[in-house]
C-alpha cells in the first residue's frame, strides 16, 4: 500500500500511529487541553504541509497562496451546514473538491509564470479572495458561526466538546492523504514532477507536459488543503475572511513546517509540523498571553526558526538525518550538495 517503504519503516509508522491513537485518551484523562489542542494543530498542519509539498517540494512551484484553498474549504463546509443543513461529514470533502476546482482555475494563468513571479501571483491571490469574501459571502466581515444544537444532533453537526474527537478525524484524513500521495510520488507522476522541478525545459524536451502535471499537483494539493479548511471550520465552529485567509498562519506556517522537516523528503512536512506547531503554539498560549505587551512574539519565534533552517538545516531535519546516515537517503544528491559547492567556490575566490 505504501510503495517504496521497507518493513522497518512500516513498523515505525504502525508504532507512531498507535501512540497517536492513545494520546488523546491520555490527554483527556489527565485533563491536558493544551497538549490535546497542540496535537490537533500538528495533525491539521501536517495535512496542509503534505498537500503544499506536493506542489512546492516535488513540483518546484513555491506557492504562498494556499490560504485561498483553505478558506474555500472552510466556507464551503460552513455554508453547506448553515444554509442547506448538509452534514460536515460530507461538507468537508465537497469543500476539498471546490478547493481543487479553485486551484485549477488559478493554475491556468499562474502556471504561465515561473520562479518568483508565480510565488508573487499566489501571494496576491490571498488578498483578492479575502476582500471578495468580505463582500460576497454570507456573514460578510462578521463571519459565520455554528448555532447551539441539541445533543441528538451533535453527531450530524460534528459538534463535540474539546479537540479530542477532531484529533481522530484529522488523523484519519492524514492517513488517507499519506496513502494517496505516497503512491503518487513513487509513481510516474511523482518522477515527472521532480523532473519539472529540476529543469522544466529539459522535461519538455523529454516529452513531459509540464502544464498537465503541474495542474494535477495543484488539484491534489488544493483538495487536501481545502479539506483541512473544512476540519478547521467544524473544530472551531466559526469562520470569517480574516481567520481563514490569514497569510502568515495559513499560507506561511505550512511552508515553514515543510522547510523545517525537509521539503525533499516525503515525511518532512509531518516531522516539521510536529516540531514547529507545538513550539509556536506554546509561545502564543503560555508566553504571549502573560505578556500582552509583546503581542506577536510567536511570529518572532517562527522567523528565528526560519533563519535557523536557512543557515544550519538547509535540507531540514530529515535531510540532516540523511546526511548523518541515520535514515535512508531520499533527498536528491545535487540539492544536498549545492550549498557545499557554493561555499567551496566562495572560499576559492577569497584565496585568489
Amino acid at each position: 500500500m505504501l510503495k517504496g517503504i521497507n518493513r522497518k519503516t512500516i513498523l515505525y509508522i504502525i508504532t507512531i500511529s498507535a501512540i497517536l491513537l492513545v494520546l488523546p485518551v491520555i490527554f483527556m484523562t489527565l485533563n491536558l487541553p493544551f497538549a490535546a489542542n497542540a496535537l490537533f494543530l500538528a495533525l491539521l498542519y501536517s495535512v496542509m504541509a503534505l498537500g503544499w509539498n506536493l506542489l512546492g517540494g516535488y513540483g518546484g512551484q513555491v506557492s504562498f497562496g494556499h490560504a485561498v484553498y483553505f478558506g474555500v474549504g472552510a466556507y464551503t463546509t460552513m455554508c453547506l451546514l448553515l444554509l442547506y443543513e448538509i452534514t460536515p461529514w460530507i461538507g468537508i470533502f465537497i469543500g476539498g473538491v471546490l478547493g481543487a476546482i479553485t486551484g485549477l482555475g488559478l493554475g491556468v494563468p499562474f502556471f504561465r509564470l515561473r520562479s518568483h513571479w508565480f510565488s508573487l501571483a499566489t501571494l496576491a491571490s490571498v488578498t483578492i479572495f479575502l476582500l471578495a469574501f468580505q463582500v460576497l459571502m454570507p456573514g460578510g466581515s462578521a463571519g459565520l458561526q455554528v448555532p447551539i444544537v441539541p445533543p441528538e444532533k451533535q453527531l450530524y453537526y460534528v459538534r463535540f466538546p474539546g479537540p479530542y474527537v477532531y484529533i481522530y478525524i484529522t488523523l484519519a484524513i492524514l492517513a488517507i492523504e499519506i496513502i494517496v500521495l505516497n503512491r503518487l510520488v513513487k509513481g510516474k507522476i511523482g518522477y515527472y514532477l521532480q523532473a519539472i522541478r529540476d529543469d522544466e525545459d529539459a522535461a519538455m524536451a523529454m516529452g513531459i507536459n509540464p502544464f498537465k502535471y503541474k495542474m494535477i499537483a495543484m488539484a491534489l494539493s488544493a483538495f487536501f488543503v481545502g479539506v483541512a479548511g473544512g476540519i478547521y471550520a467544524i473544530r472551531f465552529r466559526f469562520v470569517d475572511p480574516y481567520c481563514v485567509f490569514e497569510l502568515i498562519l495559513i499560507s506561511i506556517y505550512p511552508v515553514i513546517a515543510t522547510l523545517l522537516g525537509g521539503m525533499y523528503n516525503f515525511w518532512g512536512p509531518v516531522v516539521g509540523s510536529f516540531t514547529f506547531l507545538p513550539l509556536v503554539e506554546y509561545v502564543r498560549s503560555n508566553i504571549v498571553s502573560r505578556f500582552p505587551r509583546y503581542f506577536g512574539l510567536h511570529y518572532l519565534v517562527a522567523g528565528i526558526i526560519l533563519l535557523i533552517i536557512s543557515i544550519w538545516l538547509p535540507n531540514g531535519i530529515m535531510g540532516w538525518l540523511e546526511e548523518k546516515g541515520y535514515i535512508k537517503r531520499t533527498t536528491p544528491f545535487h540539492v544536498e550538495t549545492q550549498g557545499k559547492k557554493d561555499k567551496k567556490a566562495k572560499l576559492r575566490r577569497v584565496k585568489k
